[in-house]
């Protein structure tokens, strides 16, 4: 029963990604809690967590729970930790129960994936390119135009992302021109998204694609390390973004981009006033921004946009700042053990040499260092859908036995 549930998860999580990220968080929470309930009903077996999975979850939501206490809002982010606790358990549960099955059905959950992300990317650009017909249908009303078709924006994000796990799956049965063509189609679909942050991500991780094409276990080692070392170092080098949004910059910039460095800049001087343990957990939300907001930012044709309200909307749109305000040193350290483990996770799974999977987590961390807040339910659950993708991926020994080989590879420096 679960080959067939995990089937239709994948088929429709892409869709519903596009209409509706809101409800990935109750999808993945149902299935994730299925799986355990059929998985032990056939089998008798309960899911199991890794020591270090454990150790991870255990040590950062602790911090979590205790940085509440603290915060702004105490009893809210308490109401916030249980729930991004709930999506953690939940998440692995679905993360088990991939891992669990057999290659031939992880070969027809990765069919079914395709098949789930063409459609969504399909119905993307119809959303996208003619006004979202089909979401006014379904609303049986015109759209916010406000929110017209940024709604779309998380749906895109995930596509873009998750498409990049689709060519790790069926790379290796292309011929060399073919993957070529599959390394660009993130950029392709994101092209029709109106999230110049996502665009962004999807070209960085392409750039890092072809820079790293040939030598993927170079690029494997130095990636870590630039994820870690800008999860550590950015309330200082925000410090200094001050000439990019100031009236003598350059008026090419976005003025998301512009206003973004101002809030950085702002958040920043914040954190290195109480770096130690932070301003509390979810305390971005109801942080007090001493008044109206004095940025002006002038286009090129000399009008004025001036913005009143708070400084930090929600979240300063950068996650590593975020936990910094929140968490302070303790939770950017924690969060780096977490990307350094992520890593070792993708070795057991014999990754290492996957640069598609590089580029997967490129883009993975220039969205949530530009896009959302790293809290939302919607978007902390995206991390455990593609990482419930990743054993999808045929390893070396089973691409063996599928093509009837009795020799296995060497084993090389990852113990792949």
């Amino acid at each position: 029963m679960n080959s067939h549930l995990l089937r239709l998860f994948f088929f429709a999580v892409p869709i519903v990604s596009i209409f509706s990220s809101n409800a990935l968080v109750p999808l993945v929470s149902l299935v994730g809690v299925l799986t355990a309930i059929l998985g032990y009903s056939e089998n008798r077996t309960l899911p199991s967590f890794t020591k270090r999975q454990l150790c991870l979850a255990g040590s950062f939501f602790a911090w979590v729970s205790l940085a509440s206490l603290w915060s702004i809002n105490p009893l809210e982010a308490l109401k916030l930790d249980v729930r991004l606790i709930g999506v953690t358990i939940t998440g692995l549960l679905l993360l088990n129960a991939v891992e669990a099955q057999s290659l031939e059905t992880k070969q027809r959950i990765a069919k079914a994936l395709l098949i789930g992300l063409i459609l969504a990317g399909i119905l993307l650009v119809i959303e996208s390119t003619l006004n979202a017909p089909i979401t006014k249908t379904i609303k049986g009303k015109d759209l916010d135009t406000a929110m017209n078709l940024s709604r779309f924006n998380r749906g895109a994000s995930f596509l873009g992302i998750s498409l990049w796990v689709v060519v790790a799956i069926y790379a290796k049965k292309l011929p060399f021109v073919w993957r070529l063509v599959f390394s660009v189609l993130p950029l392709g679909l994101l092209y029709f998204a109106p999230s110049e942050s996502s665009l962004l991500a999807v070209v960085l991780a392409t750039v890092w694609y072809f820079i790293f094409y040939l030598c993927p276990k170079v690029g494997f080692k130095v990636l870590p390390v630039l994820m870690i070392a800008s999860v550590l170092t950015m309330p200082f080098a925000t410090r200094f973004v001050e000439p990019l949004y100031d009236a003598q910059s350059s008026q090419s910039i976005p003025f998301s981009a512009k206003h973004r460095f101002f809030i950085w800049d702002y958040v920043s001087s914040q954190i290195l006033d109480n770096p130690l343990r932070g301003w509390g957990f979810d305390s971005a939300r109801d942080y007090p921004n001493n008044g109206v907001e004095n940025y002006v930012h002038v286009d090129v044709d000399g009008n004025e946009r001036a913005l009143g309200g708070r400084i930090i909307s929600l979240h300063p749109h950068n996650f590593a700042l975020q936990v910094w305000l929140e968490l302070g040193l303790v939770g950017a350290i924690l969060v780096s053990v977490i990307i350094w483990s992520i890593f070792g996770y993708l070795k057991s799974l014999q990754l290492a040499e996957r640069i598609e999977i590089q580029a997967m987590l490129v883009a993975t961390f220039i969205v949530a260092l530009l896009g959302y807040g790293i809290w939302q339910n919607r978007w902390f659950v995206m991390f455990f859908i593609f990482a419930a993708m990743l054993p999808l991926i045929p390893q070396k020994r089973a691409q063996n036995r599928l093509s009837g080989s009795d020799s296995l590879p060497e084993v090389d420096e990852y113990g792949a």
